[in-house]
């Protein structure tokens, strides 16, 4: 699929993405879904952001956490605060802060991360659908994104990692079985 250039094909890309992740997590046995990656220390499998993630788990809250930054990143530019998408403390390690997300949910269950990304997959579809073409797809218009467009914080949050969660899954798939 082309990189978006409209709001409704963002959209699209998002849920489409959505849909493949679940479609790949649907394909996992009850086991596997739960199993621990064999993987997860090669960054060659699983790419440098995702190495701390030991397990599917780890992957949902991790991607939920991503999009909790994005919506309190929206949240700030609406009230007029231009912060930096990024925590002040992370800014130059964010391979820290993933870390630190991924520890934060150690505790949850694979349920309440699937519930938790469903919840934020949801927001991340409003908050595109309430800006307009203009505001998504043009660079400078919030001094914030300085360079780089909305519309292209929210591919990060979402069609990309979807995808790079998906390609983890599939490995993670073939390498249980073997």
């Amino acid at each position: 699929m082309a990189k978006p250039t409209h709001q409704a094909e963002l959209i699209t890309a998002m849920q489409d993405g959505y849909a493949k992740l679940y479609e790949q997590i649907d394909k996992l046995s009850a086991e596997t879904a739960v199993a621990p990656f064999n993987f997860a220390a090669d960054s060659k499998k699983c790419g440098v952001r995702w190495v701390n993630d030991r397990c599917l788990r780890d992957i949902l809250t991790h991607l939920y956490e991503w999009q909790v930054l994005m919506r309190e990143f929206v949240k700030n530019i609406r009230e007029g605060h231009q912060r930096d998408y990024l925590p002040d403390e992370y800014r130059k390690n964010y391979h820290e802060m993933d870390k630190m997300l991924v520890e934060k949910h150690q505790n949850t269950s694979l349920d309440e991360a699937k519930t938790l990304l469903a919840q934020t997959h949801q927001e991340m579809l409003g908050l595109v659908k309430s800006f307009d073409d203009n505001q998504l797809f043009s660079r400078g218009v919030f001094k914030c994104t300085y360079t780089t467009t909305m519309a292209a914080y929210f591919e990060s949050v979402t069609t990309s990692p979807y995808s790079q969660a998906t390609k983890i899954l599939k490995t993670h798939a073939k390498t249980s079985k073997a």
